[in-house]
């Protein structure tokens, strides 16, 4: 079985370190979408692991 967590992030000079962050964590990038207007962007990262028993 699988946990999975959803992470917003707000500008894409953070993504690199939250994947980062939470691959020290145990989790895997599964999806990356970025979705918004030229002006506003958000970025959202899938994260997928094993569940801990």
């Amino acid at each position: 079985m699988k946990e999975w967590k959803c992470v917003q992030v707000g500008h894409h000079k953070r993504v690199g370190g939250v994947i980062e962050e939470h691959e020290r964590e145990g989790w895997r990038l599964h999806t990356y979408q970025a979705q918004g207007t030229p002006t506003l962007v958000n970025h959202y990262l899938l994260f997928e692991r094993e569940k801990k028993k």
